[in-house]
């Protein structure tokens, strides 16, 4: 797709995402199927190949924009759609909402994460629960701006009573009853029952359901990955911290660029300190001969 940034609005025009047909890769659902197999297959380096983890690493706008170019607008303010039986796509998709949608995906494919281990931390957990209270507040007015474009009710939840109550839990305290987790266990379910999953008959009503974007898509994937958990990580290099799926055991870091540059900083780090004790030591003992 071709995608323009002017000011504020990303300009989005081309083919409508293929799906359900070999070779797409604009079909964000079969890539995802693609990277677990490739995965399973041991194939090596593929971690940051699936669509979630490459949406939830998308910090800045060159990634993003990179992102919509191959799978199209994620909340798209307003589209066309023209041609039979190939659709031509026009939308356009605000770049501050991109923004908040890749942290809102972030902080919950984290929060997915971090019920998946044994040591819940309770504390991070409430931290990336509020973020995701925060950058949720338009997905009501999303839901009415496309209502009124498309003069029926939209296929996902306007998400107005699940906000409230995920802004609730992100000040809350650890459940004496059910334990620390079930917090997050309830904002995940309440933003994955906002984009139900659906069925449908055909192509051209399954393009329906995304024609204002792919955020439904997106979340089917979450549920995939809290309903059927699979390894993630982030990487131990504390200057890249992107996620990634464990390929083998032990793994720490996402690619061996990330693994040498953090060696190479500990060593430094370590060397620094050794060599600033030994000078230390030799400035202390000069000044002793001097007195």
């Amino acid at each position: 797709m071709d995608v323009k940034s002017v000011g504020d609005l990303l300009f989005v025009s081309g083919m409508f995402p293929s799906y359900k047909a070999d070779g797409q890769p604009s079909d964000i659902v079969r890539q995802y199927e693609v990277a677990r197999k490739n995965r399973s297959l041991g194939k090596q380096r593929t971690g940051k190949d699936s669509p979630h983890i490459r949406f939830a690493n998308a910090d800045t706008d060159d990634q993003l924009i990179a992102f919509v170019r191959v799978f199209g607008p994620v909340t798209a303010e307003s589209v066309r759609l023209l041609g039979d039986p190939q659709l031509v796509l026009t939308a356009t998709q605000d770049i501050e909402e991109l923004r908040n949608e890749q942290a809102t995906y972030r902080a919950t494919l984290a929060l997915i994460m971090q019920l998946n281990e044994a040591r819940y931390n309770f504390d991070s957990a409430q931290t990336l629960i509020a973020s995701i209270a925060s950058n949720i507040g338009r997905w009501p007015h999303q839901w009415e701006r496309e209502r009124a474009q498309r003069k029926v009710e939209p296929f996902w939840k306007s998400g107005q009573a699940a906000r409230q109550r995920i802004k609730d839990l992100s000040s809350g305290r650890p459940d004496a009853l059910l334990g620390p987790k079930i917090a997050g266990r309830i904002v995940v379910c309440e933003l994955l029952n906002i984009f139900p999953a659906l069925v449908f008959p055909n192509l051209m009503e399954m393009h329906g359901s995304i024609r204002f974007g792919i955020r439904p898509l997106l979340y089917s994937i979450l549920r995939r990955e809290f309903l059927y958990p699979h390894e993630t990580g982030v990487c131990a290099n504390t200057r890249c911290r992107k996620f990634f799926e464990i390929e083998r055991a032990g793994q720490r870091f996402c690619d061996d660029s990330c693994s040498l540059q953090q060696r190479q900083r500990d060593y430094w780090k370590s060397r620094g300190k050794k060599l600033r004790t030994k000078r230390l030591k030799q400035q202390k003992k000069a000044r002793n001969l001097a007195t």
